[in-house]
């Protein structure tokens, strides 16, 4: 029965690459809104007017998508073309064993037109060759914005001008200023100064975690790759940087269950008002807002700047860089559809359509008036967030060693987080169990 039910379950997941007996299999993430979805349609029936190619175009769940390739993978038949965020930490192992496609030629001299850093994180090594290769195409970018509202911080006798610029005092600023004048302001006491994720299972944890990192100078992989994860200075770093991390749900300035959130729980709080600040990577969370609320959209929620890092200085900020990969055995118009999507001008029409959670990574995109509107109050924020901050460095990317994204995969770092959160392990405790599982993954 057991086998009969794995044999099932893998031909539901292989069904669609048979479907049609199509020239070109695309799997594409699911968007959040239907204009997304359905610019995705418009790309693919101009590619098939143009060519006179068969597409077959799959939209799959975000948080499934990278098991299923992993599943058609294993079976020998994985799609051609696919696009989605989750994949960002596969991409890297996928290099490594020779199982992607070199794109250098598909995108050719348009590489220009993409921003260098992210183009640079998509330049992996691959095991078999042991050359480094353009083996994704970066297409979209997730940056990790602060998000207030401003009735909530009006109401406790603030206002955006008040937030400090520094940064032990910005975070003190939300949990022992605004949040005990909010609750007194509403009579509520469900309302918390700050919504950051503190569970094992949220990507957001080791995102934000990740962030204060920057912040704090933490940095274990130098930008030119070393480890430097056993130097006592960044080890006394990250200690510091798990200790103030988890003191905000320590001291009681983020929600209780902020240990068993899921990657949606911060927006759902946020949504709710029952926090009046938050982090998230991209702007999904104003834009939840926009249609059904939009007063709240444009006048009660602001997204705002970080603040400066503890040494006095901006930090990088967090981002992901959302890939397209073409799977080695591609059919021969898979590449064909990469250029067409950065050559024609197709790749600019799906990120007009995609809410704006996600950001271009074509520089001359943000320089447009959609981009640069100031009757919006959250995307124009976003660009110049972007354009006056450096992005962090991706480890993986820098070290040319694809492991670093098992360290996110299997969630370290958050881990970590919780460990000291909910199960009273210290700081101390937790960051040496950290590195000690790091330096193993590293080393297998």
């Amino acid at each position: 029965m057991h086998a009969h039910a794995v044999f099932v379950a893998l031909a539901l997941i292989l069904a669609p690459l048979a479907a049609n007996a199509a020239d070109l299999v695309v799997w594409w993430e699911k968007g959040y809104y239907d204009q997304e979805d359905e610019a995705v349609r418009e790309i693919v029936a101009a590619f098939e007017q143009e060519t006179g190619k068969q597409v077959d175009l799959v939209f799959q769940q975000q948080n499934e998508l990278p098991q299923k390739i992993s599943a058609a993978l294993d079976a020998g038949h994985p799609p051609d073309f696919v696009f989605g965020l989750w994949i960002v930490e596969n991409v890297g192992e996928w290099a490594f064993d020779d199982r992607l496609m070199d794109l250098s030629d598909a995108v050719g001299h348009f590489s220009d037109v993409f921003d260098s850093d992210a183009l640079e994180r998509e330049v992996l090594l691959n095991g078999k060759t042991g050359q480094k290769a353009l083996y994704a195409l970066p297409m979209a970018n997730s940056v990790n914005h602060l998000h207030v509202w401003k009735n909530l911080l009006e109401s406790a006798g603030f206002t955006l001008a008040d937030i400090p610029r520094e940064w032990e005092a910005f975070w003190s600023f939300w949990c022992d200023q605004v949040q005990p004048a909010v609750r007194q302001a509403t009579g509520r006491d469900d309302i918390y100064g700050v919504g950051l994720a503190m569970s094992a299972r949220a990507a957001d944890t080791y995102i934000e975690f990740f962030q204060f990192l920057a912040a704090q100078k933490a940095e274990y992989v130098s930008p030119d790759g070393r480890l430097v994860i056993d130097d006592p200075e960044v080890r006394r770093r990250l200690i510091k940087v798990i200790d103030s991390y988890t003191a905000i749900y320590s001291k009681g300035c983020t929600p209780p269950d902020a240990v068993t959130w899921f990657d949606n729980g911060n927006n759902k709080a946020f949504l709710a008002q029952a926090v009046v600040m938050t982090a998230n990577v991209s702007l999904s969370i104003p834009n939840a807002l926009k249609s059904e609320r939009p007063d709240d959209y444009y006048k009660n929620v602001a997204t705002i700047q970080w603040p400066l890092g503890s040494s006095g200085e901006p930090f990088p900020i967090y981002s992901e860089i959302s890939p397209g990969v073409v799977f080695k055995g591609a059919a021969t118009s898979a590449k064909e559809f990469v250029r067409f999507l950065v050559a024609e001008g197709w790749l600019m029409h799906y990120l007009d359509f995609s809410g704006e959670r996600f950001l271009p990574t074509i520089p001359k995109l943000l320089e447009q008036p959609f981009w640069l509107d100031p009757s919006d109050p959250h995307r124009m924020a976003a660009v110049m967030q972007l354009s006056s901050r450096p992005l962090a460095h991706n480890y993986a990317a820098a070290s040319g060693d694809w492991r670093h994204q098992l360290v996110d995969q299997e969630r370290v770092w958050a881990k970590a987080v919780q460990r000291v959160a909910s199960e009273g392990v210290s700081p101390e405790q937790a960051v040496d169990e950290a590195i000690a599982r790091i330096k193993q993954i590293l080393s297998d």
